[in-house]
């Protein structure tokens, strides 16, 4: 490659995608490659595809490999050279040639996952696109050219990260290479489904839908959380081998070269070799958050049994400079803290040991457990007074603010809320496990309350196994008053839990750290043939400043509710404080098989009307119309146009579905 990613900020990120594209996609362990001997080549044949007279097949399970002439081939030990049982030899092929990986699989396939992202970003400078296509088509045919790597008398393996990552990553290899693909596109990199269903169809994946299901899928039978591989192939490990008495002098001394340099590459703050200020972690005095009226992370005060271990904190900080390599999520910085951070935590957790440091705008989890240390870096969550969030320090504790001095949880159910007192030992939780329902995400919720901060009331927040929790709310639709404070928090309205209880089996998990849910029941009432309707606007802001916006009808007939996406925008103020004016509609079957097409408005709007060819043209000045359609069993086709105005004489907001949420109906009893 013309220049080194090592300390090039700009290639750093792709480069990490890259390389986790690649190693997800290629085959685990290193595949089942056999030998073509008519070419001297080594290929993996497809799945359940016809013998060859010259190609290598994968045996059945605990048979030798055959060639079609019936001469058996044994499997050398690793390392080793095929024989075939004639005496014929097959070594293994030049450097020249295409590589089989051996027993050692899983070192080829992390040589070659670093050699597709280095090649791609040298062929494509600047042009991510390409090189991610370039690396996924190469990784998806399983045709690497040959890797030099180190000498085989080290052993180069993916560092474990996480400790409780090994089932996750067990079911994720166990998927197909478009469906790991897929993986690594859109939970990794983050791509949208749409781009991502993009590339991998460029890339020659027959059906990407499937694939992007099956990921879907995948974490469907996980409870919801922040579910990662356990092995990070962006970062290595590397052990030595017995070697003979010469090779291990050369090696020997290549060491020391490496070693000896450990030390100044840990000093190096960037390209341009400039030292690294001695930097040591900022503790706020106890108290400080009663002093001041900015009740934010810069007035925790450090909390923890370990906080003065200057061994546990010292290891935390030194990760965060450069001995552990981080996991960056949602698109934070990876690099070292430049002033000295903020110690919030630093404590034993379940059998581990956890610290949590803060940086402007980055919050930083170091972990030890069971002999693995991880650092991850998440962005900074926005805190409010009175509705500040908690820091998860595990699966199932938490960091509280200072302020705070009662905490409850409950499981999002259609029963209503259900509250448990938690305990508190030093701002920290007792344990609160999280829920696993299946395809429904039930959070949990958790209470929480200030007295000592006005005004002193109790808000809520849901876990969506971030570092930090979102605040969830709920705003009753008319006769209701719109409050000027704001939608209500979940503490005492049994409608709004039943209601967010729907919801969470109604919308897709979020992908990334976010700051706020709020469900604006905007209209119910009464729809056709005995049936009842709750429609929702549902607004989800994250930290990073974006947002989604999806409109959701609950319909009730015969003691089953359906849920129907009815349209959403991304990063629009719509349902926000600054917009409350909206329009929804959609097609809706009744219980006799007769289609509906209903359309809703919220309380401002002064005119509504529905147009469309084949049906009868409604306009009302309720907020509420709805017109008959044909009776069939499949959505109609026909293009209905909604029009609206508010008070000023404007068009409001108009939230139609498309007809991938039309196939996402769902029904719950």
């Amino acid at each position: 490659m013309g220049r080194s990613v090592k300390g090039n900020s700009a290639l750093a990120r792709p480069y990490r995608d890259l390389v986790w594209l690649a190693y997800l996609t290629l085959p685990p362990n290193g595949g089942e490659w056999w030998l073509l001997p008519s070419r001297g080549e080594w290929r993996q044949p497809p799945e359940g595809g016809e013998r060859r007279p010259t190609e290598w097949q994968q045996p059945p399970r605990g048979r030798e490999p055959r060639p079609t002439n019936g001469t058996e081939w044994r499997q050398p030990p690793s390392g080793g050279e095929r024989w075939p049982t004639s005496g014929t030899e097959w070594r293994l092929p030049s450097s020249g040639g295409e590589s089989r990986p051996t027993a050692g699989g899983g070192e080829w396939r992390l040589a070659l996952a670093h050699r597709l992202a280095a090649r791609a970003l040298h062929r494509h400078p600047g042009d991510l696109s390409a090189a991610r296509q370039e690396v996924l088509v190469r990784a998806l045919r399983q045709r690497p050219r040959a890797w030099p790597g180190l000498p085989r008398r080290l052993e180069v393996v993916p560092a474990i990260v996480r400790s409780d990552g090994h089932e996750f990553t067990a079911a994720l290899e166990s998927l197909p290479p478009a469906a790991r693909a897929a993986y690594a596109l859109t939970r990794l990199e983050g791509l949208p489904s749409e781009e991502a269903r993009r590339v991998l169809g460029a890339a020659g994946v027959p059906e990407p839908s499937v694939a992007l299901g099956l990921v879907d899928a995948l974490e469907d039978e996980f409870a919801p959380g922040d579910h990662r591989p356990a092995a990070d192939p962006t970062l290595a490990r590397v052990y030595g081998r017995h070697t003979p008495r010469r090779r291990a002098a050369l090696f020997a001394a290549f060491l020391a070269l490496l070693v000896a340099a450990v030390p100044y590459w840990l000093t190096l703050d960037d390209a341009t070799g400039n030292p690294a200020p001695a930097l040591t972690l900022h503790r706020v005095a106890a108290g400080t958050w009663q002093t001041t009226t900015t009740l934010d992370l810069r007035a925790w005060e450090p909390r923890g049994t370990l906080k003065d271990d200057p061994q546990v904190t010292g290891r935390a900080l030194r990760a965060w400079l450069g001995a552990v390599h981080p996991e960056t999520l949602y698109g934070v910085s990876p690099g070292p803290p430049t002033a000295d951070p903020q110690l919030l935590y630093a404590g034993g957790v379940d059998g581990g040991i956890v610290v949590l440091m803060r940086d402007p705008g980055r919050i930083a989890r170091y972990a030890e457990s069971q002999g693995v240390s991880s650092l991850e870096l998440f962005p900074e969550p926005h805190q409010k007074a009175d509705a500040a969030s908690p820091l998860k320090l595990s699966g199932s504790r938490y960091l509280l603010p200072p302020w705070v001095a009662e905490v409850s949880s409950a499981v999002l159910s259609r029963l209503g809320a259900r509250w448990a007192t938690i305990a508190v030992t030093d701002g920290v939780t007792a344990p609160i496990p999280p829920v696993q329902t299946g395809p429904c995400w039930r959070g949990p919720i958790i209470r929480l309350r200030a007295p000592k901060v006005a005004p002193g009331l109790p808000y809520t927040m849901i876990d969506f196994g971030r570092l930090s929790l979102a605040a969830i709310s709920h705003q009753p639709p008319p006769p209701a008053p719109a409050l000027t404070s704001g939608p209500h928090p979940l503490d005492s309205d049994t409608s709004a839990f039943i209601a967010w209880a729907y919801l969470g089996c109604s919308l897709p998990f979020p992908a990334t750290e976010v700051q706020s849910a709020t469900a604006w029941e905007f209209w119910s009432g009464a729809l056709p043939e005995n049936a009842t309707g709750r429609w929702f606007c549902t607004r989800f802001t994250n930290a990073d400043g974006t947002s989604t916006t999806r409109a959701i009808l609950l319909a009730t007939a015969a003691r089953e509710t359906t849920a129907l996406p009815t349209g959403q925008s991304t990063n629009t103020w719509n349902c926000s404080r600054l917009n409350h004016d909206l329009v929804s509609g959609t097609w809706w079957r009744a219980p006799s098989g007769r289609w509906h097409y209903l359309a809703a408005a919220s309380r401002r709007i002064t005119r509504l009307g529905i147009a469309a060819p084949y049906i009868t043209d409604t306009i009302t000045t309720t907020t509420f119309t709805t017109t008959p359609g044909p009776i069939s069993t499949t959505v109609p086709r026909i293009k209905v146009t909604l029009k609206a105005l508010t008070p000023e004489g404007t068009t409001p907001t108009i939230l139609q579905p498309t007809s991938d949420d039309t196939d996402a109906e769902k029904t719950s009893s």
